[in-house]
């Protein structure tokens, strides 16, 4: 996690109350990796990042 105090509560996940940082993968029906996505904060949900 980032050391300045602003950035790390960027990455703080009041969900799962640790900071964490969160990656979205689509495959395919044979398990190929299609898309993976650029690490981002765990603040931002889910639906967000797909966006």
């Amino acid at each position: 996690r980032p050391k300045d105090h602003q950035k790390q509560k960027n990455h703080y996940s009041g969900k799962k109350k640790c900071h964490t940082s969160q990656h979205l993968i689509m495959t395919d029906s044979d398990k190929r990796v299609l898309l993976l996505s650029k690490a981002r904060e765990g603040k931002v949900h889910g639906h967000s990042a797909v966006r």
